[in-house]
């Protein structure tokens, strides 16, 4: 089996850790996209390394990048491109695996509508997968690993496996800050996997009820991502 699993940014694999450990114990050939560049603040190719370093301790093949890169933020003006460019180096996918439509960071949730839009044109199955999002936070604060909606299934892990997933953050050094807030709040998460069969039904609607963390923390307006994702989805509809 072919598995792909597509990132918005380099770092996102922390989400898919334990799934790309079970795709490996299984002997499934794994392939990681990135449909951004990541270099808000920080240049692709370091962001790259780091990545690569992560998933060659996993034992996959490093990054699968676009030569001409779409600008971290700008997914969602740009998912046309990126669902090309998945077509072209997704190939012979059996299936996908993407981040949850959970509200957290504008080029998640527009990742995640590439994703299921390629899984639903080439009729293989499409797995979510959360990583943070601000389902009944206020300001800046935001849960991880936390589930939005129904339909989830869980697969415990043992402790000791999801402390070792939690720590290869620690190759993330040119996200430091990030990270050395984000690893407490991973380690005291239930040790578990979170899998969910993704479904365009529900990008007719907000993720959940209530501001959105992108909005809250990054003043990006929901109706100006929900615009685009109309348009998309509009121009790439086809016959289920």
């Amino acid at each position: 089996m072919h598995v792909v699993f597509v990132f918005a940014h380099q770092d996102d694999e922390i989400a898919f850790v334990s799934r790309i450990r079970y795709s490996v114990a299984r002997g499934d050939r794994v392939s990681c996209v990135c449909l951004t560049d990541g270099a808000l603040e920080v240049d692709a190719s370091i962001r790259d390394a780091e990545s690569n370093r992560v998933l060659a301790k996993l034992g996959v093949s490093p990054l699968i990048v676009d030569e001409h890169r779409i600008a971290d933020g700008a997914l969602p003006e740009h998912m046309d491109r990126a669902l090309a460019f998945l077509e072209r180096v997704a190939v012979e996918a059996d299936e996908v695996v993407t981040l949850a439509w959970e509200g957290g960071h504008v080029d998640h949730d527009a990742a995640h509508l590439v994703a299921v839009v390629f899984a639903r044109r080439h009729r293989i199955r499409c797995l979510e997968m959360p990583l943070y999002n601000g389902e009944r936070m206020r300001g800046p604060f935001f849960r991880v690993f936390n589930p939005v909606g129904d339909g989830w299934t869980a697969r415990t892990l043992s402790r000791r496996e999801h402390i070792a997933n939690v720590l290869l953050a620690r190759f993330y050094r040119s996200q430091r800050r990030s990270w050395l807030g984000l690893m407490p709040l991973m380690l005291l998460t239930r040790p578990r996997e979170l899998t969910r069969v993704a479904d365009l039904a529900r990008a007719a609607a907000p993720p959940h009820e209530g501001p959105l963390l992108y909005e809250r923390r990054f003043h990006y307006a929901p109706e100006r991502f929900a615009a685009h994702a109309a348009r998309f989805l509009q121009r790439q509809a086809s016959p289920d």
